[in-house]
């Protein structure tokens, strides 16, 4: 079970996890760096997913997590968790 990124308007969070959906919801506009901060937390904190320095965000499953087009404004972002 992979986990999705959405993209959301009106959002008081950055990031929220929906179990339901297995998606964790973003507000759009976030900036880049503020977004990969809170989903790192969001994953290991919260949800306890696995985590190694300069691997980026990965699922459950370990598959790397995939942020939409519209998110993933910076190629860095997406392989940018050893900046954390």
């Amino acid at each position: 079970m992979c986990i999705r990124i959405a993209v959301v308007e009106d959002q008081s969070e950055i990031a929220i996890w929906e179990p339901d959906a297995v998606e964790i919801r973003v507000q759009r506009g976030t900036h880049t760096h503020d977004l990969i901060r809170e989903l790192h937390a969001l994953l290991t904190i919260d949800l306890g997913v696995s985590t190694t320095t300069g691997a980026g965000l990965h699922c459950f499953c370990g598959e790397p997590l995939v942020l939409p087009d519209e998110l993933a404004s910076a190629p860095a972002a997406v392989a940018g968790a050893s900046t954390l």
